[in-house]
C-alpha cells in the first residue's frame, strides 16, 4: 500500500504500519496507535485547514485592508497554503536529489567504496615480458629506460580516466 504513496510517506510510516500488520489487530496497542498514527494524521489535516483560515478571517481584516482585498485573501487561502506546501515539499525532495547526486559524483571521482582491481597488471606483464625476451637475447643486457617511458605512459593513462 506504501509503494503507491511514496512521495507523501516516509520510511518511519512504513515501520509503524509494518508494526501494524505485525501485531495483528487483537494485540494493537491503542495509546501508540493514537500517538503515533492517528495525532500525526489529524494535526497535518488541522493545520492545513486552520493556517488558512486564521490567516484569512484573522490576519489580513487587523492589518486594516478593505473588504474586496480580504474577500480575494480568504478565496485564495486554501490555494496559497497548498502552493506553499507543495513548493516547500519539492524543495526539498530536489535538496535530496542534488546531495544523493554530489555524493554519488564524488563517490564515483574518488572511487569510494569500491576496491581497484587489476591496477598495474598490465605494466607488471609488460615488464615480465621483456624481462623473458631479455633472458632469451644473445647475453646483452638492453638499457631500462623504456621501462620508464612505460611508467610515464601508465601514469598519465590513470591520471586522464580519472
Amino acid at each position: 500500500m506504501l509503494d503507491h504513496m511514496l512521495p507523501i510517506v516516509d520510511d518511519s510510516w512504513r515501520e509503524k504500519f509494518e508494526r501494524v500488520r505485525q501485531d495483528g489487530f487483537s494485540r494493537l496497542q491503542g495509546l501508540w496507535v493514537l500517538r503515533e498514527i492517528v495525532f500525526p494524521i489529524v494535526m497535518k489535516l488541522l493545520t492545513a485547514l486552520c493556517v488558512p483560515y486564521v490567516l484569512a478571517r484573522g490576519v489580513f481584516p487587523m492589518l486594516g485592508y478593505p473588504l474586496v482585498v480580504n474577500s480575494a485573501v480568504y478565496r485564495f487561502a486554501w490555494i496559497g497554503c497548498l502552493s506553499v506546501s507543495l513548493f516547500c515539499f519539492c524543495a526539498k525532495r530536489c535538496h535530496v536529489w542534488f546531495r544523493n547526486l554530489h555524493n554519488s559524483i564524488r563517490d564515483d571521482r574518488y572511487l569510494i567504496g569500491r576496491r581497484l582491481h587489476n591496477f598495474g597488471e598490465a605494466a607488471l606483464a609488460n615488464q615480465n615480458q621483456r624481462q623473458s625476451s631479455e633472458d632469451v637475447g644473445d647475453g646483452v643486457l638492453i638499457g631500462r629506460e623504456g621501462d620508464v617511458d612505460n611508467g610515464l605512459r601508465l601514469r598519465r593513462a590513470i591520471q586522464q580516466e580519472a
